[in-house]
């Protein structure tokens, strides 16, 4: 369905735009192609010197095509922007020349195809709020005004969400009543705020008056009044210019609707208050790029009035709406919830038309806490805090991780889990695969660790003392000494894997006198600094150096190797993980375990296990060491120790070696930990043992990962996209084949400029790990199974699911992830079949059935 919309210049440069980028090419690159923007420049301003400069026809004229224009679930329109050669103020000054103009553009857009026209925001200044154009137009008109009006609430709400404000204790004052807009507004906040304040000219007094009894608010006639009562304020005059920003309490927030706006400035001039752009709509991803004006330069976003034009005709609806003072409210929310059903957002806060920065927000959000003394909000349940819970973890956590979920919807906000379970804000269940990289052998909120942690609460366990006995501490030392391979009673505690490595790596040079260090190429052992440095990864390392000197790698499983490297007599400790998981699940070959015990002990070089992720069941065995029947001197141990509610982190190690490092009173407190040991923590870990013990936790992994390893070994015999599978028990990694090579040259040949790949480390190596993202975007959106990549190598995917997990789960993932496959070949084969033959000169490619279509 065609329709229109009438603008009006908003300044004379907004004219000399249109005169020196006649051909749209300007801002048609602008934001995507810097060189492409200077050199038309360049041109258009040769030509613009050399033409003459004629003044512009005081004519209706075309200013932009907007089209085809479809939205998220498909349906489409095309539309056209006419613009009336009036200004605002020259509007306000002769509003019949206005509603002149006003009518012949409607009359062109009628004979151009229109079968509806969006008057703007001109309609509140002449022509009666669109009713008298609608008694006289050829098609049907609508002012936009309630779309505008369910913008400017759904502002409001989610700006009281952002900043914590609780509207029921504000005074919230509107100003522009009786207009249509600001009314209708006001109506529909009075009962979600504290106290009301209406705010007219002299000429509505009588129904300001009656609209404020109306409502239980609270009439006033002076806009400075009310600005120095509320710091809340909503406005939407027709004039414009009526708001001094310095006359704004500290920490207030101003919605500005107006146009012309009502505060006066182009840019905020005070850093304590929020001046927010309301009645801005953003369109969805799918309209993005088809208009050079109106929809891309305006960061995405267009006036609701133009929003409101566009849904009717998405909608098919040629229908007049909108017209007149009394809005209604049930309009309102109609149009609303239609504009959501077709993607367009409302969860973007502009000032002054430019998105808020997330440092503002951070910024904003603490002076207004100084600034109205409202300290005491409780801190609300799960549920209360999802709702901005992304927008917070991408204001103060992590912003990457935010736009991978805008981007792609791989990343999910979690409120609850349950057993092997992730449950989303709707309460859809996800098969947790990833098990917190390793810290959820019990799945989640285990009831015997949750039973356990209450108890000792109820108790008045002691938190965190030093230099003194804590019953729970001893208690799960010694479960720990009795399960451990022989020889390692003394147990240091402290709340994470890398502080276990850490205490590993000072106990070996402190008992050994020796400084260096040896750990294997592809290793994970932590990102603090020390354990940083044994970290098998260049990528990790490389950034933070230098790190601690005397530091040695060594691929893995070259016997040979490490007897030359060992016998040098220099190394402290050699640091190993039975399964390199990070680094893509590879477990060290037969016997490699056993000869690096034998060649430590013969070298005087300490041998430290690093079981934080393979430990506690994982493998198939308590700890992973045993399937070779070894014992080091030092074993390293975190994760699934706090049965998933509670941080902690243990290092085991030989008496001796213990006594010879920390056994004389100079010495016993060289190495603490101030939270190391706290009740609730070791209580946490007795339980784990203990349901690990009872539930056969251990056997469970390894049945449960036979089962998954001989399904997806299977598998990989089947599917073109897997090259392997790795692993032991529940700790397996399926490796994907690349992206082939024709695609790779493909994408980075379908990107003009060549940024992409020069702008992104290891460009090559991340498309041909397409596969991998194809997967966890299937597994996660279309099977609701939670999945992640190794980090160390994102050509494999960990599968880790608790050692809670049953026959049937592995069962229903191994369907999945056949069913990814199939989409993977099919996919992959379609598009690099099309672009094979094509390139070869074979453009029937796509009527070839390359590769069967997934069931």
């Amino acid at each position: 369905m065609k329709f229109a919309f009438l603008v009006h210049p908003l300044s004379r440069e907004t004219d000399g735009l249109v005169r020196f980028d006649l051909d749209g090419s300007l801002l048609r690159n602008w934001g995507i192609d810097p060189a492409a923007v200077a050199a038309r420049l360049n041109s258009a301003m040769a030509q613009s010197l050399a033409a003459e400069k004629p003044e512009l026809e005081p004519t209706v004229t075309v200013f932009d095509e907007l089209g085809p224009l479809t939205s998220t679930n498909g349906a489409a329109a095309e539309g056209r922007i006419y613009q009336i050669p009036l200004t605002a103020l020259q509007i306000l000054e002769n509003p019949d020349e206005a509603l002149r103009h006003m009518e012949e553009a409607v009359a062109l857009a009628a004979e151009w195809g229109a079968r509806l026209v969006g008057l703007g925001s001109m309609t509140g200044i002449v022509g009666s709020r669109g009713e008298y154009l609608a008694k006289r137009s050829p098609v049907a008109v609508t002012t936009g005004n309630s779309l505008t009006v369910y913008t400017a609430l759904q502002n409001l709400f989610h700006v009281a969400e952002a900043f914590d404000i609780n509207l029921k204790h504000e005074t919230v004052a509107m100003v522009g009543v009786p207009g249509s807009i600001i009314s209708a507004v006001a109506a529909l906040v009075a009962p979600h705020c504290g106290k009301l304040l209406l705010v007219g000219r002299n000429n509505g007094t009588g129904a300001v008056r009656r609209l404020a009894e109306q409502l239980g608010g609270e009439y006033l006639g002076s806009i400075g009044e009310a600005v120095s009562r509320a710091r809340v304020v909503v406005s939407a005059t027709s004039s414009g210019g009526c708001i001094d920003q310095q006359q704004l309490l500290p920490g207030t927030v101003v919605i500005d609707i107006g146009v012309p706006t009502d505060v006066i400035g182009q840019q905020a001039s005070r850093s304590d208050v929020l001046i927010l752009t309301g009645g801005l709509t953003r369109v969805p991803e799918t309209m993005r790029s088809t208009s050079s004006r109106m929809l891309r330069f305006h960061h995405g976003v267009i006036p609701s009035c133009l929003g409101e034009t566009l849904l009717l005709a998405l909608d098919q609806r040629a229908e007049c709406l909108s017209l007149g003072r009394d809005l209604s409210l049930d309009s309102i929310q109609e149009i609303g919830m239609r504009a959501r059903a077709h993607g367009f957002e409302f969860n973007r806060l502009y000032s002054f038309g430019i998105p808020l920065g997330d440092g503002f927000s951070a910024q904003f959000r603490k002076v207004r806490w100084h600034a109205t003394g409202n300290h005491n909000e409780p801190v609300g349940e799960t549920r209360k805090l999802t709702s901005q819970a992304a927008a917070r973890h991408a204001r103060h956590c992590s912003p990457v991780l935010h736009a991978l979920s805008q981007s792609s919807g791989f990343v999910k906000t979690f409120v609850r889990g349950a057993g092997a379970y992730l449950y989303d804000a709707r309460e859809q269940a996800y098969l947790d695969c990833v098990s917190g990289f390793g810290a959820l052998n019990l799945g989640h909120n285990h009831p015997a660790v949750v039973h356990a942690i209450s108890e000792a609460m109820q108790q008045q366990a002691p938190g965190f003392v030093q230099s003194a006995v804590n019953p729970y501490q001893g208690a799960l030392a010694a479960d720990l000494a009795m399960l451990a391979p022989p020889g390692l009673e003394m147990v240091f505690f402290c709340n994470s894997g890398t502080e276990s490595v850490e205490a590993a790596l000072k106990l070996a040079r402190i008992s050994t006198g020796r400084e260096k260090l040896l750990s294997c190429m592809g290793g994970f052992h932590g990102k603090s600094l020390g354990s940083l440095s044994v970290m098998g990864t260049a990528e990790y390392r490389r950034p933070f150096g230098p790190l601690l000197p005397g530091c040695e790698t060594i691929p893995p499983g070259d016997k040979e190797l490490l007897e030359r490297t060992l016998s040098s007599r220099q190394f402290a400790a050699f640091i190993i993980e039975p399964i390199q998981a990070e680094g893509g699940m590879y477990p060290l070959p037969e016997g490699y375990l056993s000869t690096a015990a034998e060649l430590c002990r013969r070298t005087g070089t300490l041998l430290i296990v690093d079981e934080v992720q393979t430990g506690l069941g994982r493998t198939g065995a308590i700890f992973a060491c045993e399937h070779e029947g070894i014992e080091p001197d030092v074993l390293c141990l975190a994760k699934s120790l706090g049965g998933g509610l509670m941080p902690i982190g243990a290092m085991l190690t030989r008496r001796e070696l213990w006594l010879k490092a920390y056994g004389t009173i100079q010495t016993f407190a060289l190495h603490t930990s101030t939270f190391g040991g706290g009740s609730l923590a070791c209580a946490a870990g007795l339980a784990t043992l203990q349901v690990l013990r009872h539930d056969r936790l251990a056997e469970n992994a390894a049945a449960r990962g036979e089962q998954l390893h001989r399904g997806l070994t299977d598998l990989c015999r089947k599917a073109h996209c897997l090259k392997a599978v790795r692993g032991q028990g529940l700790l397996i990694g399926l490796e994907f084949t690349p992206l082939p090579a024709n695609l790779v040259a493909h994408w980075r040949a379908s990107d003009p400029t060549g940024m992409a790949a020069m702008s992104i480390p290891r460009y090559d190596n991340y498309v041909e790990g397409f596969p991998v993202l194809h997967a966890l975007q299937t597994l996660l959106n279309g099977h609701n199974i939670y999945v992640q990549p190794c980090r160390s190598n994102p050509l494999v995917l960990r599968v880790q699911p608790p050692l809670i997990t049953t026959a049937e789960e592995i069962k229903r993932l191994l369907t999945a992830i056949e069913r990814t496959c199939e989409e993977i070949d099919y996919s992959t084969g379609l598009i690099g079949g099309v672009i094979g033959r094509s390139s070869i000169g074979e453009h029937d490619a796509a009527s070839r059935h390359l590769v069967q279509a997934p069931r």
